[in-house]
């Protein structure tokens, strides 16, 4: 499999997820335009990338959740390559809240404008790049689209609305030639609970806890998410749109366990 002379844009690719399907991209041999609110981590991921695709990589360090910047960068990308291939979302955050916490909506504000409107607006701005290019879009969801969480309220409801505006938008693209999928990822070991406000000690105990929840009793690796993209982004998927993959060690069987017992 092989993305040479292809041109892919990744959101969130400064760390966790958005790094290493990023990574993998430049090992395919992809032209890259890397884009996150982190400008450190971006330039970390960028300069992995170059070192193993020998070309140059551009990025754009910027807050998608803001309108004007969204159209800026996939402006840029677009007249720096004269067209964008495969694009994937990996942009999102997490955020504690209950139904019961007074301050419910400014963190649903929050978290639906960064894990759904963001993603929205991108998917606006670059659908017409991709028709002409036949190109395909992938977005990254979780797992916990579909399970359910007293304190991840918010958090789950965006990652579910994402899968089914993947599906729809799959459904309006696919007589264009566009193609639409989206991927369930399990527990990565990333620094998205800290981000969230989770001290170190706690995000390592929530991490060793989902580790032993898991059927597999392991975490999903970055690299597999990584991996399962590449191919959804690849002609070997080519018959693949409107799909949700999972790759999350079992995780969405929890709520099918056998409780005879």
């Amino acid at each position: 499999m092989t993305f040479l002379n292809k041109i892919v844009l990744v959101t969130g690719a400064g760390s966790g997820i958005g790094e290493a399907i990023s990574i993998n991209f430049a090992k395919l041999s992809a032209r890259l335009y890397l884009i996150d609110k982190n400008g450190d981590g971006l330039k970390k991921t960028a300069e992995v990338c170059e070192k193993l695709s020998r070309t140059k990589v551009f990025t754009a360090v910027a807050d998608l959740a803001d309108d004007d910047l969204v159209e800026k960068v996939i402006n840029n990308a677009k007249k720096e390559f004269g067209r964008i291939d495969v694009v994937v979302n990996c942009i999102g955050i997490c955020k504690r809240t209950t139904i019961l916490d007074p301050n419910i909506i400014q963190v649903y504000d929050e978290v639906m404008k960064n894990n759904l409107r963001s993603i929205v607006r991108i998917t606006n701005c670059v659908a017409p790049i991709l028709i002409e290019s036949q190109g395909c879009l992938v977005n990254i969801s979780s797992v916990s689209a579909v399970l359910t969480s007293k304190e991840l309220i918010v958090y789950c409801t965006s990652k579910a609305a994402l899968n089914h505006f993947s599906k729809c938008v799959a459904l309006e693209l696919a007589p264009k030639g566009v193609r639409v999928n989206c991927i369930l990822s399990g527990p990565v070991a990333t620094n998205i609970l800290i981000n969230a406000g989770s001290s170190k000690e706690d995000s390592d105990a929530a991490w060793k806890g989902a580790k032993e929840l898991a059927p597999l009793k392991q975490l999903v690796k970055a690299d597999e998410v990584a991996e399962l993209a590449a191919f959804l982004a690849s002609d070997k998927a080519k018959g693949v749109t409107g799909s949700i993959y999972s790759v999350d060690s079992g995780y969405g069987l929890i709520g099918c366990q056998d409780i005879r017992n």
